[in-house]
């Protein structure tokens, strides 16, 4: 797996601040649903790309965090959703 730099228009928005709106092209994607603390993400992320590399695939650019819920409307951490997702293409 090789690193990623993010994209200069990424790097800008981040010093910034600012909100716009971007549409994405559909691609495929891994994807593993964590159930539990925040803190416990990097670990699923972990399992997820090692997924990736033991059923033949390859990243295809930076992943995404889908929050389903959060502390205002779950009582425990151990109760927080987390989507987690690698854009992916099939090895040849």
């Amino acid at each position: 797996m090789r690193p990623l730099e993010p994209p200069r228009e990424i790097l800008e928005m981040a010093e910034s601040g600012e909100a716009a709106v971007k549409t994405v092209p559909a691609q495929d994607v891994a994807f593993l649903v964590h159930k539990g603390p925040h803190s416990g993400v990097q670990d699923s992320q972990l399992k997820l790309m090692r997924w990736i590399a033991e059923n033949g695939y390859e990243l295809m650019g930076p992943g995404i965090a889908v929050f389903h819920n959060d502390l205002i409307t779950v009582k425990d951490e151990g109760d927080l959703i987390t989507e987690l997702q690698f854009p992916v293409r099939k090895k040849s």
